[in-house]
């Protein structure tokens, strides 16, 4: 006997997300966040909001961290 296995979409979003914020890191200073919304996922670069607000702290599922240099 076989077992089906469904796909769970959620899962599915998270890692395209997760890996568009490490593609993302390669070309920033700053933090890229993965952020759980009520919609899905979204990303959110520190530099572009500043001090990110404690809403959007506590929904941050995965955080890839910028990977830009000022040093040469």
């Amino acid at each position: 006997m076989s077992v089906l296995r469904q796909i769970n979409p959620n899962i599915i979003a998270l890692d395209e997300k997760t890996l568009e914020a490490e593609r993302r890191s390669y070309h920033t200073f700053f933090d890229v966040h993965v952020v759980e919304t009520r919609d899905g996922y979204i990303l959110i670069e520190e530099g572009d909001y500043g001090e990110l607000p404690m809403h959007l702290i506590d929904q941050i599922v995965y955080t890839a961290t910028g990977k830009m240099a000022d040093e040469f």
